[in-house]
């Protein structure tokens, strides 16, 4: 199977080269790297343009001539990839080199897979804890809790992503299929879009191997400031405010569902959640702080409105 890299870049330099040093280091190397880079005015290009020099075959760049922001110039380099398979990079991460053997060998063994995501280190000298952390600590995500049909697609669509584009992997003839992307709200961007399309239809797989590391520092584009002070020794509690947000997200799980033509029961199943949720928010109150807590969230905060 032949495989691309969809790399996007926007003043980069700091850490291109090292990404570029690790997708070259693959054990099983790529067939082509398609990079996009959305109007760098650092010293990306120019680092750009040495790499492709060097490796013409594989080194693809393109720039563009107006700024097409994150998600739309992760949706040009995607659709320019050629491979079978299509692998999303960012611009400062790093690559472990076994990344291409371990997917490309999964996407073989099961054609019915569409999406890859694999586990990934966090590094960076941004993180306060001295702990070796992965990715899927911040979210409290452990695969092993998610084994029958539906328990994926509704971890991802009523409590959030928890797979970052740069650990994802996806076959070209479902990309493809589902290009140009339908963007049903600034929430659900090109990777999240993708998983739950391949989550509704049971055609992701889960890596729990580590197959590449990603970099906390203050410029990135998404998640610096939860990373960098998240403290994996705290026990996280759902609070009134919390519970509010889980009920003021139902019109957001509505429109995802209608919007991407997901699963119908997407939605019931939203509201079974919410309730569920409010259940054992009341639960851990003392007896009397849940009676006056029930008759507020009812009749004072009219809680279950958002669920109409």
């Amino acid at each position: 199977m032949t495989s691309s890299v969809a790399l996007c870049t926007y003043n980069g330099e700091t850490y291109i080269a090292e990404q570029l040093d690790s997708i070259l280091s693959q054990t099983l190397p790529v067939s082509e790297i398609v990079i996009c880079d959305d109007g760098s005015t650092d010293g990306t290009v120019k680092i750009l343009s040495d790499y492709a020099v060097r490796y013409p075959e594989m080194i693809k760049v393109y720039q563009n001539p107006e700024n097409l922001g994150y998600v739309g110039n992760f949706e040009k380099a995607m659709s320019l990839c050629s491979g079978d398979i299509v692998l999303l990079c960012d611009q400062d991460d790093r690559w472990y080199e076994n990344k291409t053997q371990t997917i490309t060998d999964i996407f073989k063994n099961h054609q019915n897979i569409n999406v890859i995501c694999h586990n990934i280190r966090l590094f960076g000298e941004s993180l306060k804890s001295s702990e070796n952390m992965v990715y899927w600590q911040m979210e409290s995500f452990n695969p092993d809790n998610f084994t029958k049909p539906g328990d994926i697609i509704n971890r991802l669509l009523y409590q959030g992503n928890v797979f970052p584009g740069m650990s994802m992997a996806v076959r070209n003839a479902f990309l493809k299929k589902n290009l140009p992307l339908k963007r049903v709200n600034k929430v659900i961007i090109h990777d999240y879009e993708l998983l739950l399309l391949a989550a509704d239809q049971n055609a992701l797989w889960i890596e729990k191997t580590i197959l590449g590391g990603y970099r906390i520092h203050p410029k990135q584009n998404i998640g610096y400031k939860a990373f960098s002070e998240f403290n994996p020794s705290e026990t996280k509690t759902l609070t009134r405010d919390e519970l509010f947000k889980v009920f003021q997200r139902y019109p957001f799980v509505k429109k995802a569902v209608s919007g991407l033509n997901l699963n119908k029961n997407l939605e019931a199943g939203y509201k079974k959640y919410c309730h569920q949720q409010y259940q054992d928010y009341l639960k851990k109150l003392p007896l009397l702080d849940r009676l006056v807590n029930q008759i507020k969230m009812k009749y004072y905060f009219h809680i279950f409105d958002y669920l109409k």
